[in-house]
């Protein structure tokens, strides 16, 4: 058992411990490729968003300054956008090169094989994988948010109507209710505020009418205005009937529960992802798309080293210009990755599949495909 376990360690020590000349020299040059075409792709999509959201900048109700914050915050995820377009043209190039200029096959004549030749960049896509999962997690999702909150700024700054619920009816920790429009700058549900209690058996002990609610932090409470309040007893009879012009009451919920029913799975990270599982349920609300994220936390950025083996694979067989050649199958590669992803996810979540196939089977596939395609390949 421990010669198994020491036989790779022991392979890769001698193998790559320190770093050969055939290693530095293919490694770095494919490092550089890669950080060079994900700065000029991040630059493009920088630019793109200035240009989107220059209105906002010459409008004079909008503060300048939300918008440079928005696009600052924004650039984590454009990096996550492009990290397997550029890893997938940068490998494909690097070793297309080699192969057109016959590089390649005077490293293999000298005996070394063509998978321990690309070995070094195989490992940097499977560190991609597993860096991107944490990056995505720790980093982009949290920048997400805050460019939301700059977003949401200059929409207001320019007159548009954002961030707020009209009717919504929804589950509470002890009981339903059924809330009009909510303004949460004043912390206040506006046009009617309505809620029924229900006990252990699942029978009303009281519900209550009003035309407006405000909600106090500290200390937790709601104070309702215009109130009826209709007190039943075990056999659902009315005991009680009130009309008050304010009270307070004690409700579990906060004003963040109605003005936020539900949050984009997709900026959540894996712990907020289970929150909101629970969240859901209290509130009778399907959560479906919510483990489909928590499937596609590690699953989408698998594609970070699949397209590395498949961009290793197709520019060992270019016989023409590298750059030509990379930049189509890259773009010819990617779009087929996105678009079965894309639907076999969508599929997932409407219920059309189970849960784990829909969103491992499109980097199963490749995969499967990339060692086929080496097999067939005989190198």
């Amino acid at each position: 058992m421990n010669s198994i376990i020491l036989k790779p360690i022991l392979w890769i020590k001698r193998e790559f411990i320190p770093f050969r000349i055939l290693d530095r020299y293919l490694f770095f040059d494919f490092l550089k490729n890669f950080l060079g075409t994900l700065i000029l792709l991040t630059s493009m999509i920088v630019i793109y968003e200035f240009t989107n959201n220059m209105k906002y900048l010459v409008s004079s109700k909008v503060d300048q300054t939300h918008v440079y914050l928005y696009i600052l915050f924004s650039v984590p995820g454009m990096i996550v956008q492009v990290v397997s377009p550029a890893l997938m043209f940068s490998v494909c190039f690097v070793v297309g090169q080699y192969s057109v200029n016959k590089e390649l096959v005077a490293i293999m004549v000298a005996g070394v094989s063509f998978l321990r030749i690309i070995t070094p960049i195989l490992f940097f896509g499977f560190c991609a994988w597993i860096f991107m999962s944490f990056f995505t997690q720790f980093v982009v999702i949290p920048a997400n948010k805050k460019a939301q909150i700059e977003y949401s700024y200059m929409i207001k700054g320019a007159n548009k109507l954002v961030d707020f619920v009209y009717q919504l009816h929804i589950k509470g920790k002890k009981g339903f209710y059924y809330v009009y429009w909510i303004d949460e700058k004043e912390s206040m549900i506006k046009g009617g505020f309505n809620y029924i209690e229900i006990n252990a058996d699942g029978l009303p002990n009281f519900v209550v009418s009003s035309q407006k609610a405000k909600f106090t932090p500290e200390p937790h409470n709601w104070t309702l205005y215009d109130v009826e309040e209709i007190k039943f007893n075990d056999k659902i009879e009315v005991i009680s009937r009130k009309k008050i012009e304010s009270k307070d009451y004690p409700f579990p919920e906060d004003i963040q529960y109605f003005s936020k029913p539900t949050r984009n799975p997709e900026q959540m990270n894996f712990f907020e992802l289970a929150e909101e599982i629970e969240s859901r349920i209290i509130k009778g609300i399907p959560y479906r798309d919510v483990i489909v994220q928590r499937h596609a936390t590690f699953a989408m950025p698998l594609m970070s080293f699949v397209v590395v083996a498949l961009g290793a694979l197709a520019g060992a067989i270019t016989k023409r210009s590298a750059g030509v050649a990379s930049l189509g199958i890259t773009i010819a590669v990617v779009l087929l990755y996105y678009i079965l992803y894309s639907t076999m996810k969508t599929l997932a979540e409407n219920g059309g599949l189970p849960i784990w196939f829909g969103i491992w089977f499109t980097p199963v596939l490749f995969i499967t495909a990339a060692y086929f395609f080496y097999k067939r390949m005989n190198i």
